[in-house]
């Protein structure tokens, strides 16, 4: 049986070894989930070689592609699916919710904005199936060295990489912050549902309780 990263490969996926290897950091967390029937939720299309790499990997689940580029659809076919909009209008993601069912993994390949990055997590994740994956690549935008080419900061006052960092203070803290508030509301509500935040290079894969069981913030 053939790994994730030897699909990514074949599929020209930039996920794949030979460029940002994502894959197989990402294959023993998901390896599990190969043979179920469950909705996977992938924001940015690009040229299909990332959809078309979930669809071999995954064949009983629904790979669904987000993208602003019309021509994405092109890549649709067999169990993948793809619907062009916006990802960070919450309307247009709830539509998609709607029609396809709740996602078990989520990935973020978006636009890479901190301020995208962070609203996008902040509506998904608390959707996300219990025991699900959620996924936040491309985080090294989240640097100065990107920072000198495009605007990734957009409207964000902090980076992702520094706010899922907060997010995780409060996962590994626990009980032990004693007055050490969480950043806001929104990682308040939800560390408690997270069961590990994991840093690979360049990208982070967040699971999601089956239970909520934390201490209080």
């Amino acid at each position: 049986m053939k790994s994730l990263d030897e699909i990514g490969l074949e599929h020209r996926t930039d996920k794949a070894s030979n460029h940002h290897d994502f894959l197989r950091f990402y294959d023993r967390r998901l390896s599990a989930l190969r043979n179920h029937s469950f909705t996977l939720l992938e924001i940015g299309v690009y040229r299909g070689g990332s959809v078309r790499t979930w669809s071999e990997y995954f064949p009983n689940a629904t790979i669904v592609g987000l993208d602003i580029t019309e021509e994405c659809v092109k890549y649709a076919g067999g169990n993948i699916h793809v619907r062009i909009g916006d990802a960070t209008h919450t309307d247009f993601l709830f539509d998609v919710i709607q029609e396809f069912g709740v996602p078990t993994v989520i990935v973020d390949d978006g636009s890479h904005r901190w301020d995208h990055q962070i609203t996008t997590l902040q509506v998904l994740f608390p959707i996300l199936r219990k025991g699900g994956v959620y996924i936040v690549e491309d985080l090294d935008t989240s640097f100065n060295g990107h920072l000198k080419s495009a605007p990734f900061d957009g409207l964000s006052p902090i980076s992702a990489f520094d706010y899922l960092v907060k997010l995780s203070r409060c996962v590994t803290g626990d009980n032990a912050l004693d007055d050490e508030r969480p950043h806001d509301l929104f990682i308040a509500d939800n560390a408690p549902w997270v069961g590990s935040v994991e840093f690979g290079r360049r990208t982070a894969v967040l699971s999601k309780k089956t239970d909520r069981q934390a201490g209080s913030f």
